[in-house]
């Protein structure tokens, strides 16, 4: 029986009779799964039992313990199910990471679902209910969803494009609201690549705060004297932060990020048009847009690295496993029980941003709340907060997915939040009161 089950069922799934499992309970199925005993019993040729020999007695599996926060788990998904009310949207996912150890300390996904209907039985009116959800509650939609991240992406590419010194901190570029590049099949009809606003000088921290696309299009494609990046740089650096491969979290059914480079364009489309990569595809890289796709845990976990200066972490569900049988005293105490082993947090990469480059980068991000596309939002909270916003186009015309990631204290961060809301319909704001409304009550409360 699992205890509030739709708030933990993504992260502890369900084990159920016919054997089937998910979650940390497939993940962790060995050190979970209890001992069987053994007996060797000796009989006559009748049949009677002339000895009872115990070889080995049976034994409860271990236990784990979590990073997880469980209140906070249930408010998370509480705001998000609210957001989810207030928008129309249907689907959404919640990350929080601890960005001293990569520990998860939430991990929400919506629509979820009851894992006791798994484990105890259900109708075959419940399973119909469940599996043809166009929805898809059983999908953890932090590590097995993929998504364009739209402006999310602009730190990294700010730590990007200071680390290559293609600018300086103090760089300006202008913004006109617009870059417009030579066409060379049809000089008459240039490409114009188009910002949300005219943003005017600009240096890289009110780029990141105003999320300007005409800075990031520069830096990242190129634009006048500006060499920009280059695709190969850009993709370069997003595996530096980790968004080309699975985090390796102790979770089944992680999905890998997605890259897009010049080599699978050239091998995925058939027109010799549609194989070519075109300026357009850097800029639109750049700005988080076109064939690139990034789970919310991988965002999250790059994210960590800018908020603790360098450190790339492998995030963990599990803290340890501890035999709740026995305590370290010997006796059978379940308040005490022995630990059998500690996870140490592991580390990934790092130091492969200059720290003083990251620090221009977050000093953009406390911007993003002070002045920026948070402000209104996030700079009333009990703490003062970093931000990073976003919005990617969607297939569906005039939907969008609305991202945002903040950590907090900006001093000293305790908390890595990550979230995206699925298809909000037009400009409507969902991923920002949704963080403000988790945020407020976490530092109200812990404080």
């Amino acid at each position: 029986e699992y205890q509030n089950g739709s708030y933990f069922s993504h992260l502890i799934g369900y084990q159920r009779k016919t054997g089937e499992k998910t979650g940390l309970e497939s993940f962790y199925d060995e050190t979970l799964q209890e001992k069987e005993g053994e007996f060797k019993i000796e009989r006559d040729a009748q049949g009677n039992l002339i000895s009872k020999e115990a070889i080995s007695l049976p034994a409860p599996g271990k236990s784990l313990v979590l990073w997880l926060d469980s209140d906070l788990q249930k408010k998370v998904q509480e705001a998000l199910e609210k957001t989810l009310e207030n928008t129309g949207s249907k689907k959404a996912a919640a990350v929080i990471l601890d960005p001293k150890t990569g520990g998860v300390l939430s991990l929400v996904s919506l629509p979820s679902f009851d894992n006791n209907l798994f484990s105890q039985g259900m109708s075959s009116e419940q399973w119909n209910e469940i599996n043809n959800n166009v929805n898809s509650p059983l999908l953890n939609r932090v590590v097995s969803a993929a998504y364009p991240t739209g402006s999310t992406i602009k730190p990294l590419i700010a730590s990007a494009a200071l680390e290559e010194e293609i600018i300086s901190p103090n760089k300006k570029i202008f913004c006109e609201g617009k870059i417009t590049i030579e066409n060379p099949w049809f000089p008459d009809q240039p490409w114009h690549f188009n910002d949300w606003s005219d943003h005017g000088w600009t240096d890289v921290r009110k780029a990141i705060a105003e999320s300007c696309n005409v800075f990031f299009y520069t830096v990242g494609g190129g634009y006048k004297n500006i060499e920009g990046l280059g695709a190969e740089k850009i993709e370069k650096y997003l595996k530096l932060f980790g968004w080309d491969k699975k985090t390796n979290i102790d979770l089944p059914n992680e999905e890998e990020g997605f890259i897009p480079n010049k080599e699978w364009k050239e091998n995925y489309f058939k027109d010799s048009i549609d194989k070519m990569w075109m300026p357009g595809d850097t800029y639109n890289l750049s700005i988080g847009q076109g064939y690139l796709s990034i789970t919310p845990l991988q965002v999250a976990a790059a994210f960590v690295s800018i908020a603790n200066n360098g450190i790339l972490y492998q995030p963990e569900v599990v803290q340890k496993i501890v035999d709740s049988s026995t305590s370290s005293l010997g006796i059978n105490s379940p308040d005490s029980p022995k630990v059998v082993k500690e996870i140490e947090p592991e580390i990934i990469r790092q130091n492969f941003i200059d720290p003083e480059n990251l620090q221009v980068v977050r000093e953009g991000m406390r911007q993003t709340v002070t002045n920026g596309s948070a402000t209104g939002w996030l700079d009333s909270l009990p703490v003062e907060a970093a931000a990073k916003t976003g919005t990617a186009q969607t297939s569906k015309k005039d939907h969008y997915h609305n991202w945002v990631t903040v950590f907090a204290p900006y001093d000293d961060p305790e908390i890595v939040l990550t979230l995206v809301i699925e298809n909000v319909e037009g400009e409507m704001v969902a991923a920002l009161p949704t963080a403000r409304n988790i945020l407020n009550w976490y530092f109200s409360s812990n404080n």
